[in-house]
């Protein structure tokens, strides 16, 4: 891994409000002490082998030192090329402690109050579809029957009672995502918006931003919980997408494309006001962040891409979701440092922060 360019004080600028007591977050009761900080996250089939052919260069991501290499993971299995493989598992916030759920699927997200997961799955149909199961990996249930394309990127709103997604309108290529919403038992299916990907609720559970390309090129927007008031919130001319609102509602942080085409960690206001860098590579892309419940670490894939990028023409996903290659977890802290949690053999990708329930 290269040298990482952080930008520290703008996190702990926009951090000093998100830091949460545990006592109370967002106005709600504190969470029961048996609650413990844990990470879902999809680990590319786990059955999949190194290859010698080729190596990766590790480097220290905050000193940029050389500290190793490894061999880089075999691209050319069927592993690699059949997502339905991809198995949900979950760790501690360090990284220790990996266990598998025994569950093929992706996107998954802990449920507020720590005893569910949201994932989605291509197990039953032809188009994935969005699932709910117990944070052990029990007791999955389906909660949408799209007919149109894919639906994936399942997100809890605050209170627990909806689960917003989003849903292709039309394939081969997946074109026009919208952007839904539904009860978590699957009933009141309800379309917020055309040309939407990626969702994630405010805190309050007021808004919902999400990425589109609707003007062009991927842009992160906002709107209501009920779809109106939808606006831009990013204006660059680089790609944006993957948008996380931080938990004290203050903050969203995204990725985004920097100058020599990686995928950076931006941060900016609610409003979309005052966007900054906060970390980049110039041989990884950094991309789908996700905050821990207190708002002090931002945790994020790390793609190093290998071999020839199979970009399908038209397809309407940003570059974080097309890209392939081998994936790693890590976790940056609000003091700027950061941390690998994952290595080549886990390859780790689409991490959620959450708290899981204690038997």
């Amino acid at each position: 891994m290269s040298p990482i360019t952080c930008v520290a004080s703008s996190l702990i600028a926009l951090l000093a409000g998100t830091t949460a007591v545990i006592g109370q977050v967002n106005g709600t009761p504190a969470l029961p002490r048996t609650f413990k900080d844990r990470i879902v996250f999809v680990r590319t089939d786990p059955s999949i082998g190194l290859a010698a052919q080729r190596s990766i260069t590790d480097v220290d991501p905050n000193s940029g030192n050389v500290t190793g290499s490894h061999a880089a993971p075999e691209m050319n299995t069927m592993a690699a090329n059949d997502p339905r493989k991809s198995e949900i598992e979950v760790m501690n916030a360090d990284g220790s402690s990996i266990t598998p759920l025994h569950v093929f699927g992706a996107d998954p997200m802990l449920s507020p109050d720590g005893r569910r997961i949201v994932y989605c799955s291509g197990r039953d149909t032809i188009y994935w579809q969005i699932y709910v199961m117990n944070s052990d990996g029990t007791g999955a249930k389906r909660l949408t029957n799209t007919k149109t394309g894919d639906a994936c990127a399942p997100v809890w709103s605050p209170d627990g009672t909806k689960v917003a997604y989003s849903a292709f309108a039309q394939t081969q290529p997946s074109r026009n995502p919208e952007i839904w919403v539904i009860d978590a038992d699957g009933s009141n299916v309800k379309k917020l918006a055309d040309h939407g990907i990626d969702p994630t609720w405010s805190p309050d559970g007021k808004r919902i931003a999400f990425a589109s390309r609707r003007d062009g090129i991927f842009q992160i927007y906002a709107m209501n919980s009920d779809g109106s008031d939808l606006h831009p919130l990013t204006k660059g001319k680089s790609e944006s997408s993957n948008p996380a609102w931080a938990p004290d509602g203050g903050a969203i942080a995204y990725a985004s494309a920097t100058g020599d085409d990686r995928r950076g960690l931006f941060l900016m206001g609610a409003d979309g006001s005052e966007p900054r860098g906060l970390a980049h590579s110039k041989h990884q892309d950094f991309c789908f962040p996700t905050w821990s419940p207190d708002g002090k670490t931002i945790v994020f894939s790390a793609l190093t891409r290998l071999g020839p990028q199979g970009i399908v023409a038209q397809e309407e996903k940003p570059r974080c979701e097309q890209w392939s290659g081998e994936y790693q977890i890590f976790a940056m802290e609000a003091d700027g440092k950061i941390k690998q949690l994952t290595d080549a053999k886990v390859m780790g990708t689409r991490p959620s922060y959450g708290r899981i329930a204690a038997p």
